[in-house]
């Protein structure tokens, strides 16, 4: 098992004001927050990873999630010294993937990277992150009893069985380990295991995606969508079919075939000739914000839980 470092330090020291500024008020993401019109977002270009939805209000930011990675991994190795156990995080992975959730959730959209990898990732983006996953692998790996530390006696059974007795009975170094390990007892400091996200924000955010494809308006994009790509020799019903088309997984090798380039392509010219993500975006917005009228005082009982969480991580890193 292992655990991710999050961003540096440094960084996360640099957002701490803005952080603090927003523990206890709105992100400036929320169900009020003004969404630009089909025409509108048409006109200034097609990116969803610079749009929103409503249930983001609910949700940390980028910034705030950092920081609380952070005071969880500072919270864990203070316990972990506690116990004398040499301990050091993963150094952090380069990007990889969409920018943000809506990069890509209504499919892709940057026809100049279509035109060279069809629907997969940068390359150079790529081959930059299977180095640092490789070199990742290399390195000697935790040992059992830290393990234990670390998660507790509830980490999977396979890596349990490998610790030693003391470990297993739930001490290290003669003491006994916190409930759920130093990760356990750090988010119980900070007040969430999830980084203040709600099950219920996650269940609507779950919601939202499938019942916006059964929005008439957007089957109607869909339609339009694949008797544009049937014109160009391409038989699909919808956009994410073409997407999900098995003849386009990645290529151990890296390549990427001439099929899939002409498929991608076309795809992207036939999504903005219909205003398929932008239709597709707004009848999510429509039915996130239903949800938060539905659910508007567990919403914002959970709002006030995150902003309880962000400030206390803004808190654990400013001490020294």
């Amino acid at each position: 098992m292992k655990y991710s470092s999050g961003r540096s330090g440094g960084t996360v020291f640099a957002l701490l004001a803005s952080v603090l500024a927003l523990a206890g008020c709105s992100t400036g993401r929320g169900a009020d927050t003004p969404v630009p019109t089909v025409a509108a977002a048409a006109a200034a270009g097609v990116d969803p990873s610079a749009w929103t939805l409503p249930l983001l209000a609910f949700e940390p930011t980028a910034e705030q999630d950092r920081v609380i990675s952070q005071a969880e991994l500072k919270l864990v190795a203070a316990c972990v010294r506690g116990y004398g156990v040499a301990w050091q995080t993963e150094p952090d992975l380069p990007p990889h993937g969409p920018k943000n959730m809506l990069d890509r959730r209504y499919g892709i959209h940057d026809l100049r990277l279509a035109e060279q990898r069809g629907y997969q990732l940068d390359a150079g983006e790529e081959s930059r992150y299977n180095a640092a996953l490789q070199a990742q692998s290399k390195l000697p790996p935790t040992p059992p009893d830290t393990e234990v530390l670390l998660g507790g006696t509830d980490i999977p059974p396979e890596v349990l069985a490998k610790a030693g007795p003391s470990a297993r009975a739930g001490v290290v170094g003669g003491k006994q380990i916190p409930q759920g390990g130093c990760y356990g007892q750090a988010r119980q400091v900070l007040g969430s295991a999830t980084h203040g996200i709600s099950q219920l924000v996650q269940d609507l955010n779950h919601q939202s995606y499938p019942a916006s494809m059964q929005d008439p308006k957007v089957l109607a994009v869909f339609a339009g969508w694949s008797v544009c790509m049937s014109k160009q020799g391409f038989s699909y019903k919808a956009p994410l079919e073409a997407n999900d088309d098995p003849r386009f997984g990645p290529d151990p090798k890296g390549g990427v075939s001439r099929l899939q380039i002409a498929t991608a392509t076309a795809d992207i010219t036939c999504r903005n000739s219909q205003h398929v993500a932008e239709v597709w975006h707004h009848a999510e917005v429509e039915l996130q914000q239903k949800y938060i009228e539905q659910h508007r005082a567990a919403l914002e009982a959970d709002r006030r839980t995150l902003d309880a969480v962000v400030k206390k991580a803004a808190e654990v890193l400013a001490r020294p």
